[in-house]
């Protein structure tokens, strides 16, 4: 594939835009553009033809990499107006339309591009791809991410190749054994499979273990029993999801060693009943986001009740520290934004160096948006993100994850989402959305009394209405704005 990818004309910092689901032309992909020195963007292959024109003109994309069907070929269509002529004149960077099964007119089949590379691999060709490769700038891109967009319009993270294949190493010397047999079971468009997952193959013999083309929890459940998987990085949704199947005594979970729980704070009461429930030797929280490249603080191996109720201590490589709205450091026990340093970190939002300089300082620290405390041992406790603090009328900063957590000490309850939304006289009023788990039953009055003993008064949501299933963006995050709308169009009917 990177020689046919020569031939058609890609170069070094060229960038690709692949929306594939979990497969192994994704993969292949991953790797080409490591060796070719191209960006590889990673982007969601149920998005809509305005997010890929919006993507691919913003990014100045030279090829796009779908999966060929029906729905597809409109998505193109819609995307691209002049599809089908020889070239873009409203996308002029665009080249190159690689098609994944059937092909159509103007498009490569990606069958037919791997058998052409095949049939150039001479030692001729293969002396000139090596010198390309070896002449590839270790701090170039390798990979632009899209963040999730559950707080913003969703941005191009930028990794480079130094920051990847270094995090790669430091996390296969930090979990050791445990990556032998990985269960990729998040998208593979986000970081921790479609980068992290994926090549640290590169580095280490180990099996990968990808489910199933999209997530399917039942797809999961079968490959840690198939496979006898070692060990899991998901978002909750996973692990509730495989929690409430009504069949998941048919599978043996017993190869699992360490499962990392990320993407939002997570209660100690789930990650308790994880390892109970599926045996698990080892659960905790592990803390990262897109632009950090790699996770920042993690449990795991913490001894004591902090494996469940910390995000974890700092991973190696990494520097952190917890900051006022000066940027000055808080002292421990106190309350401040988490800012991180270090090799893994973004170069930058891709061509937006405005957002880059609000992000990352002069002296190189991202500054996350999260806030924590730290305990003298150097333990961090997530306490939310700045821009979901609720503050009310009267002075008071109102952290929605606290909450959270105390509705789902209630054991009827599954998951709670808390929010606000604006209020005229006070200014912002706390609402929550609550999932039941299933066979229970609980009524707001009987909620809100149970909260009484758990919170102080101004803490316990003014609003509460229960839901089948909350929003999720393609990564399991949940949307909290979309509730605030969804509240707001209740309260008013």
């Amino acid at each position: 594939m990177s020689l046919a990818l020569l031939e058609l004309g890609f170069k070094k910092n060229d960038r690709l835009l692949v929306a594939l689901p979990n497969c192994s032309e994704s993969a292949v992909l991953t790797h080409v553009a490591s060796k070719l020195g191209l960006i590889k963007v990673h982007v969601n292959p149920d998005a809509v033809a305005c997010e890929i024109t919006s993507t691919l003109t913003k990014l100045e994309c030279q090829g796009i990499v779908m999966v060929s069907n029906d729905t597809t070929t409109e998505t193109l269509r819609e995307a691209i107006p002049d599809f089908n002529q020889e070239s873009s004149s409203s996308i002029p960077s665009l080249k190159h339309i690689i098609l994944t099964g059937s092909n159509i007119s103007n498009a490569h089949s990606y069958n037919d591009l791997m058998k052409k590379g095949e049939n150039k691999k001479t030692k001729e060709q293969e002396e000139i791809l090596y010198k390309d490769q070896e002449s590839i700038d270790p701090d170039s891109p390798l990979a632009i991410i899209m963040t999730s967009g559950s707080t913003d319009e969703p941005k191009p993270v930028t990794l480079t190749n130094f920051g990847v294949l270094n995090t790669i190493l430091s996390h296969l010397d930090y979990f050791g054994s445990t990556f032998s047999n990985p269960c990729g079971a998040q998208v593979m468009f986000h970081i921790s499979t479609g980068i992290w997952t994926i090549l640290i193959m590169a580095v280490n013999k180990c099996t990968v273990t990808i489910p199933s083309l999209t997530y399917n929890v039942t797809s999961v459940m079968q490959a840690i029993d198939e496979e006898k998987c070692t060990s899991m990085i998901v978002s909750p949704i996973v692990f509730r999801d495989m929690l409430a199947d009504s069949q998941r005594s048919n599978y043996d979970f017993n190869s699992l060693k360490y499962v990392g729980i990320g993407g939002i704070s997570v209660p100690a009461k789930l990650l308790r009943k994880i390892e109970t429930e599926f045996g698990v030797d080892r659960v905790g929280q592990a803390y990262g986001l897109s632009e950090s490249g790699c996770l920042l603080t993690i449990s795991l191996h913490c001894e004591d009740k902090r494996r469940h109720t910390s995000i974890g201590q700092c991973m190696p490589h990494i520097e952190l520290k917890l900051v006022d709205d000066n940027g000055q450091i808080v002292p421990i026990g106190s309350q401040g934004e988490i800012w991180a340093r270090g090799y893994s970190i973004m170069s930058g939002y891709y061509n937006d160096p405005e957002t880059t300089a609000e992000t990352i300082t002069n002296a190189g620290w991202l500054k996350t948006g999260d806030l924590a405390t730290m305990d003298e041992d150097g333990y961090l406790f997530f306490v939310g993100r700045k821009k979901h603090i609720i503050i009310t009328g009267t002075g008071r900063n109102i952290s929605p994850t606290e909450i959270e957590h105390a509705i789902e000490d209630h054991e009827s309850i599954n998951e709670a989402q808390v929010f606000s939304i604006p209020d005229p006289r006070l200014g912002e009023i706390i609402c929550a959305f609550v999932k039941l788990n299933n066979g229970m039953h609980c009524e707001v009055d009987e909620l809100k009394q149970f909260l009484a003993d758990k919170l102080t008064d101004y803490k316990i949501p003014e609003h509460i209405r229960f839901i089948d299933k909350f929003p999720r963006t393609a990564l399991g995050k949940v949307t909290k704005f979309k509730l605030a709308e969804e509240m707001q169009k209740i309260l008013k009917e």
